[in-house]
């Protein structure tokens, strides 16, 4: 249990960082969105980011794949120094975004959505499409249906399926539950749980920090740019700043 009393997602793995970040500072032009940024996600965790609107979250998550490009320090992916990479070798590493707002393709059906997140030269194949199906039996009910007909609940999980369906060793979600129905943002959740205990890492920015810490093996709350906190998601649940700012304590 974790000190709240939440049943933790489950075991926090003891492995070596498949992600780190180590001081980095991004910018638009002269405003500084990051400030000396240092985290890190263990494989097989989930880790959430929290913070107000404008705090940086997005830029973070967008900095790991080069855009904006960092101004100072390093991001390693399993070792490897990402720095001068261009997005779609970062891709092809096995890191896969589910970006804020979906970002669906609404003239083309559910399935061909899908497919458009197949790694380049590794189609899916039947086993993982079976896979993808059996997370979001909706989205088999519906493969031949376009898109932009789908609920904001449905198009989020095409977004998380055309993700997975590139066999990301590392997947970065972006306030999936923006905008959704509470029902919709259990359902979320519940998705999330899911892929994490099937071995899935995660890297979680999300505007629900009480669901979001509930879930989460350790977070970090970013403010105005920098890492103000970071803990379990019991310790950060249990912490009168983040209480106070977060949870509406």
């Amino acid at each position: 249990m974790t000190p709240t009393g939440t049943p933790a997602a489950h075991a926090v793995p003891a492995n070596p960082p498949l992600l780190q970040l180590e001081r980095v500072t991004a910018a638009y032009g002269p405003v500084i969105a990051l400030k000396g940024v240092t985290l890190h996600i263990r494989a097989g965790e989930i880790v959430t980011l929290i913070g107000a609107n404008g705090a940086g979250k997005s830029t973070l998550l967008m900095t790991i794949f080069a855009a904006p490009p960092l101004r100072e320090g390093r991001i390693l992916f399993d070792g490897q120094d990402l720095a001068g990479l261009p997005t779609h070798r970062i891709a092809r590493l096995g890191v896969a975004q589910v970006p804020e707002g979906r970002r669906i393709f609404p003239a083309m059906t559910v399935e061909e959505n899908l497919a458009m997140g197949e790694a380049p030269g590794q189609p899916a194949d039947a086993a993982l499409w079976e896979q993808i199906w059996d997370h979001f039996p909706i989205l088999r009910e519906r493969r031949r249906q376009r898109a932009g007909a789908l609920s904001g609940g449905e198009q989020q999980m095409l977004a998380i399926g055309r993700a997975l369906i590139s066999r990301p060793r590392l997947l970065l979600l972006d306030e999936p539950s923006l905008g959704l129905a509470p029902l919709a943002t259990q359902r979320i959740f519940a998705i999330i749980d899911r892929i994490a205990r099937e071995g899935a890492t995660i890297f979680l920015v999300e505007q629900n920090a009480r669901q979001a810490l509930r879930l989460a093996h350790r977070g970090y709350v970013l403010v105005n740019g920098e890492i103000r906190l970071s803990g379990t998601g019991g310790e950060l649940l249990d912490d009168p700043e983040v209480q106070a700012c977060y949870l509406g304590g």
